[in-house]
């Protein structure tokens, strides 16, 4: 685990993943109290870190603000989420879907194509896991806002936008935890692997291939989380 002496600029994000899994699971259970001070000494960083993970959580409505210090961990519905996610996977869908009949500037072909690349090379390379999980991340939020933004269709984007405060509907948002490692970096291969195939399908201009294979990706958290789980977890 990274010490606070050593600790990495992007630590955050990471802080942010293995929380987002913790409250997922129920390790973090409803009307639980977390603050900066305890996650910081959960995760071995300084509260800069902590802050900045703890205010995106509140963002996306998993927690809220005390009246005292700190947070409470909120009460949500697993099948809300799940009809939620539902919803993005056909708006995210639709934009790839509409990107690929329209077809891509070179500006967002290169992005693209650079997110993947970046998001290979962090999967392969030998930093720690906390380090290749803000990296997956930072390409990750890269690739569905780009397809998002840019498919030429802007009230997708503003549809979006309507549901994206909800929880866990952030575009990008990556769940990752430590003691699942080696499954949850499995499963963030196999979605670069379906990054590759969502571009490929834009770059052949196939809408129809395009927003299936993104409506499926798009679903893949709680989809791969579940079959990860296995019977009885």
């Amino acid at each position: 685990m990274t010490t606070k002496a050593n600790e990495t600029a992007p630590s955050d994000k990471r802080v942010l993943a293995v929380l987002h899994r913790m409250i997922m699971d129920g390790s973090l259970a409803p009307g639980s109290k977390i603050s900066e001070v305890s996650v910081a000494d959960m995760f071995d960083v300084s509260r800069t870190p902590a802050r900045l993970a703890l205010r995106a959580l509140e963002v996306e409505g998993l927690i809220k603000k005390r009246d005292g210090r700190g947070f409470t961990v909120q009460e949500f519905n697993l099948g809300d989420i799940k009809h939620a996610y539902e919803v993005r996977g056909v708006l995210e869908g639709l934009a790839a879907g509409t990107l690929a009949k329209s077809g891509m500037t070179k500006d967002v072909e290169a992005t693209l194509k650079s997110v993947i690349k970046d998001m290979d090379i962090a999967l392969t390379d030998t930093s720690a896991d906390g380090d290749k999980i803000s990296r997956y991340q930072d390409g990750n939020v890269a690739f569905h806002e780009t397809i998002m933004r840019q498919c030429g269709n802007d009230y997708i984007g503003y549809a979006f936008d309507r549901m994206e405060s909800l929880p866990m509907l952030k575009l990008g948002t990556v769940v990752f935890s430590a003691d699942k490692a080696e499954e949850d970096m499995m499963r963030l291969r196999l979605g670069n692997m379906q990054h590759r195939l969502i571009f490929d399908a834009i770059s052949k201009r196939d809408p129809q291939r395009a927003e299936s294979i993104m409506r499926e990706h798009a679903n893949q958290t709680l989809v791969y989380s579940a079959l990860f789980a296995g019977p009885g977890d």
